[in-house]
């Protein structure tokens, strides 16, 4: 069953029922959300999302009004939506090198974010590409 239809608008899950549904990679969300709680000192918040892309309860981390992405539960593995302003190219480009050839590859072909940043749509479903995430974050916001 398809995450939206397991929880509609009316039925919000727990941070547990996502863990849950995002199967293999549940040991990497969890450590997603500790480091977190831990670097930036921040909690994940569930809102819902009507947008047709991908309809459903997603979990954001935000600090300091920084969005650090939005991450989006699918069997096996969840995609993050990430925005990186053009201000933050040099430094990007100075981590390429660091990162998966996959990621690496979706920041230089990344789409036009409203003319503030580029946006990437990341599918997190190995350790790599969670640490790659990481990575992307620090430019953002270092972490403590």
């Amino acid at each position: 069953m398809k995450w939206n239809e397991l929880y509609p608008k009316e039925k919000q899950p727990s941070l547990d029922e996502v863990a849950d549904y995002v199967g293999k990679v549940k040991s990497l969300w969890l450590s997603m959300i500790f480091y977190f709680e831990t670097a930036y000192k921040t909690k994940p918040k569930l809102t819902y999302s009507g947008c047709s892309g991908m309809p459903g309860w997603n979990i954001k981390f935000q600090k300091s009004g920084q969005s650090f992405g939005t991450w989006y539960p699918h069997k096996n593995h969840m995609y993050v939506m990430v925005i990186i302003s053009y201000k933050l190219d040099n430094e990007m480009q100075k981590i390429l090198p660091e990162l998966t050839d996959y990621t690496a590859n979706l920041y230089r072909n990344a789409g036009d974010y409203m003319k503030v940043g580029k946006w990437m749509m990341i599918k997190a479903d190995n350790k790599q590409i969670f640490d790659d995430y990481k990575k992307i974050i620090a430019v953002k916001l270092s972490p403590k």
